[in-house]
């Protein structure tokens, strides 16, 4: 490979990942080490397991009382994770 053949690292990892079709499961990824930072430290410790399926996010809480104000926050939460990403990620959140 010449010299003038040469492309950024950058470039070469955004055409592996367009042509592997990864995406989607690195911004999936990106979202749940997001969560921490957009619902708070305090959410997060009582956050028991999380996964994304067909772009909702689902969130598992050991709190009934935490859940019922996040679902109140809802629609504010995922504002937020998806302008965190740039552009949309998921559609929805379901809390459990």
């Amino acid at each position: 490979m010449k010299k003038q053949d040469a492309l950024p690292i950058g470039e070469i990892i955004a055409q592996f990942i367009s042509e592997k079709n990864i995406g989607q499961k690195l911004d999936e990824t990106q979202i749940m080490r997001l969560w921490p930072k957009i619902a708070g430290e305090t959410v997060n410790a009582y956050t028991q397991s999380m996964y994304v399926h067909n772009r909702t996010l689902y969130v598992r809480l050991s709190s009934a009382v935490l859940r019922n104000e996040l679902l109140m926050l809802r629609s504010e939460l995922l504002n937020r994770l998806n302008t965190e990403m740039g552009h949309p990620v998921i559609d929805n959140i379901i809390f459990r």
